[in-house]
């Protein structure tokens, strides 16, 4: 495989929003090098056009989550309806879970009930999680700290860089979308910069979250490299280096 080969850690090809033009979105990101791309799960009503889509196409990889942007949808039966789905389909990580504390989501009891069920399923079934965290990263950090063998990655990354370190040092890999092109994004920008790259990923977040060049855009596979270059130049490494570091971390985490 070429040095230059990427992964995207996150990316929703489930959702509606690619219905349309499937076939052309995967193109156009074999076009630029991208070898395979994590799917998230983020409601039970979805989980099984993610494995149809995995089935379908090899280069895709599947989870399962129950994510808290949709919290008021999920029903605490769907915690033991996912380690039965898990337990019988073939899965790379559990999640899209986490904790978003935006004014208009729902409360924090209830979606601490929903991520800690879920870091449980990991740990029992030993897979790695992938982790949503927004306004919420001491939260997210105090919850992984109850278990004692997680492992996995926070995507789309918008705490600080001090935890960040915590994070990495609790065997977590810090994930990176295209956030990181915006001149204003300083505290991202920052850890993209400062990281060690053995713990870096990067990530589209599509259809969500589209960078600076594609701003008011669907996000797709293909712009993960813009991501790419904003790195680098922060960095001031080369992105070969980049690319070829943050695709063996992806294939470690979710053995791929």
């Amino acid at each position: 495989m070429p040095a230059n080969h990427l992964i995207d850690a996150h990316c929703h090809l489930d959702f509606e929003s690619f219905a349309d033009d499937f076939e052309d979105v995967l193109q156009r990101a074999k076009e630029k090098n991208i070898s395979d791309i994590i799917i998230p799960g983020t409601q039970k009503k979805y989980w099984q056009r993610i494995t149809s889509l995995c089935v379908d196409y090899s280069m895709l990889h599947p989870c399962y989550g129950l994510h808290p942007y949709w919290i008021r949808q999920h029903n605490k039966i769907d915690i033991a309806d996912l380690e039965k789905y898990i337990t019988s389909n073939t899965a790379i990580a559990v999640g899209e879970c986490g904790l978003d504390f935006r004014a208009q989501q729902a409360d924090k009891d209830l979606q601490l009930y929903f991520f800690e069920a879920q870091l449980k399923i990991a740990e029992t079934l030993q897979l790695p999680v992938i982790i949503h965290s927004v306004n919420a990263t001491e939260m997210v950090i105090g919850s992984i700290k109850k278990f004692k063998n997680l492992r996995g990655m926070i995507h789309s990354y918008s705490g600080s860089f001090e935890q960040a370190k915590q994070l990495i040092d609790l065997n977590f890999f810090i994930s990176i979308s295209g956030s990181v092109t915006y001149d204003n994004a300083k505290k991202i920008r920052a850890v993209a910069k400062a990281i060690p790259l053995t713990s870096l990923l990067i990530e589209t977040d599509a259809p969500d979250q589209p960078d600076k060049i594609n701003q008011g855009k669907r996000n797709e596979p293909a712009f993960i490299t813009n991501t790419l270059d904003a790195i680098s130049e922060l960095r001031d490494e080369q992105r070969e280096i980049i690319a070829r570091q943050t695709t063996s971390n992806a294939k470690s985490l979710f053995n791929i």
